[in-house]
């Protein structure tokens, strides 16, 4: 008999945080489940961890890739394994609570197995374990498109059916902000969205993670959210500003990281933030960007004129 979830932990590398990972999928209240872990090719004790728990629960299956494939298909390869009835994720440094399972189970039940997504609430954690909310606010009321693109939904909080999984998929030619990408593709094609307001998962801060220790963060969310934007399926959906407030943000960081390089590209960026979401955004953002145009053309004048009198 298939089991009612599969979990899908994409793996790379991550010796030091996978047996939390694991074991928190085994310390779930509810125990219908199959857990399957896909690892794109470590090269550090990460297969040797899993196998050890392979020997004490038949429930946990391992998939190796020849060579690394990022987590989109990394995960693909997951959810065409999953023989589960819902497909849920999480990722190899972050953990879930012990109801997680539970609280997705009852919801479905109480729905009637939909055909759609469900979504959680979660935590965020530091590496030395100080915890806080996340911000999760209800969907209710709003636009989906709008509360997609304002509030990063990770896979780590999804519950899918599996055939809506397997017939959406993460596109692989989008490795990064691809959960952003899924959820919308499941507002396009008008699948039931379902939230859950219990926090019922933990990301945890790393420091070796994309999100925090990426140098090239906001060049490549720049560039993998226009590449989303250019998608025929999206182009007459996603709402003008919501889509412009993003590509302000990216350039507002960008120029962030260039104020102590270059001048010009620290107002270069700032213009084109202002340019494409006037009021800065977020709150006092806007004041934040003159700021840095003002201070950025004293510094590059004041260097201009250190030059002209050393001749």
């Amino acid at each position: 008999m298939n089991p009612f979830f599969s979990i899908i932990i994409p793996l790379y590398n991550r010796e030091k945080t996978i047996s939390r990972a694991i074991n928190s999928i085994l310390n779930q209240t509810f125990q219908d489940f199959e857990l399957i872990v896909v690892d794109d090719a470590s090269n550090d004790k990460s297969a040797e961890i899993v196998s050890n728990f392979q020997l004490n629960d038949k429930r946990i299956f391992y998939i190796r890739n020849l060579i690394n494939q990022e987590r989109c298909v990394t995960r693909n390869i997951g959810i065409e394994a999953a023989k589960g009835r819902y497909i849920c994720f999480l990722d190899s440094d972050d953990y879930h609570l012990p109801h997680h399972l539970q609280i997705f189970h009852d919801k479905i039940v109480d729905l009637a197995f939909p055909l759609g997504f469900l979504f959680t609430s979660s935590w965020n954690e530091t590496a030395v374990g100080f915890r806080t909310k996340r911000v999760c606010p209800s969907i209710i009321g709003m636009n989906l498109y709008h509360y997609f693109l304002n509030y990063t939904v990770n896979p780590q909080r999804w519950c899918v059916e599996s055939s809506v999984a397997k017939k959406i998929l993460f596109d692989p030619e989008i490795v990064i902000c691809e959960d952003l990408d899924f959820s919308l593709q499941m507002v396009v094609f008008n699948y039931p969205i379902i939230q859950i307001l219990d926090r019922s998962t933990v990301y945890v801060e790393s420091s070796d993670s994309f999100t925090h220790g990426d140098f090239y963060k906001w060049e490549k969310e720049l560039f993998y959210l226009r590449k989303i934007f250019r998608k025929k399926i999206f182009r007459k959906n996603i709402p003008f500003w919501d889509k412009n407030k993003l590509l302000s943000k990216c350039y507002y960081f960008l120029a962030q990281k260039e104020y102590s390089n270059s001048s010009v590209l620290t107002i270069k960026y700032c213009l084109i933030s202002l340019f494409y979401y006037p009021i800065g955004y977020k709150k006092r953002i806007q004041k934040d960007l003159i700021i840095l145009i003002i201070k950025s053309l004293y510094i590059g004048v004041k260097k201009y004129l250190s030059n002209c009198f050393k001749y």
